[in-house]
């Protein structure tokens, strides 16, 4: 089937490098630790370093699991449903982080709300434009990568801005709302190609008989 030419294929790699640069914001909580370390009267919550940590262990923690669960989800449901919602769950997470004022709620919202919004959304991008991109998976995969990878190292300047001007915690909810707008706006981009889509010119390579079996995800941890 020739390329279709009611949708170009390329809008996907820009709502997936969107979409993974507001995801890889995730790394730039050390910007976020000395504020909330600060006592009180200063606009922190005078937290022990241990417990400035704990919110970003547990964001990575959620975000593995997540990241499982939204790649099964986005297979049946579609990468713009669950990518959607994941963007909704993980500004959520951050403007209850930012709103709650507390230790607590802090890392229940970070660590745990926005964590899972961040795995949700994570594999959409990534799965859709291998789907598009059959001729240049590499290519694809490094883009989103990229993305995720360059989000700490924007976000991380801004939001050290942000945090002098406003304070750590409307810095959060800044974020929350911006990532939010953005991810939800960008992940309307994101569609599965019909089925037997290839790019045009392109032959796909030829399968070799397997000789193997497919486990299951439960066979594959016993």
């Amino acid at each position: 089937m020739a390329e279709e030419k009611v949708f170009n294929r390329w809008l996907i790699v820009i709502g997936a490098i969107l979409i993974q640069l507001c995801l890889g914001a995730i790394y730039a909580w050390s910007v976020f630790r000395i504020p909330l370390q600060q006592s009180v009267v200063d606009g922190g919550l005078g937290l022990t370093p241990s417990q400035a940590t704990l919110p970003f262990s547990l964001v990575l923690v959620s975000f593995a699991i997540a990241t499982i669960i939204g790649g099964r989800w986005q297979d049946k449901a579609g990468p713009r449903l669950v990518a959607t919602i994941g963007g909704i769950v993980l500004g959520t997470g951050m403007i209850i982080a930012a709103l709650a004022h507390t230790f607590l709620w802090l890392t229940i919202g970070y660590g745990v709300i926005a964590g899972i919004g961040i795995g949700f959304t994570y594999v959409c991008p990534v799965a859709t434009g291998i789907k598009w991109f059959p001729d240049k998976r590499g290519m694809i995969t490094g883009l989103s990568v990229a993305g995720f990878g360059a989000g700490a190292l924007i976000v991380a300047p801004a939001a050290r801005a942000l945090i002098g001007t406003v304070g750590v915690f409307s810095t959060l909810a800044i974020l929350g709302i911006t990532f939010f707008v953005i991810i939800v706006l960008s992940s309307q981009i994101l569609r599965n190609p019909s089925p037997g889509w290839k790019p045009e010119g392109w032959i796909p390579p030829e399968k070799t008989e397997s000789t193997g079996r497919d486990f299951s995800p439960r066979e594959l941890l016993t």
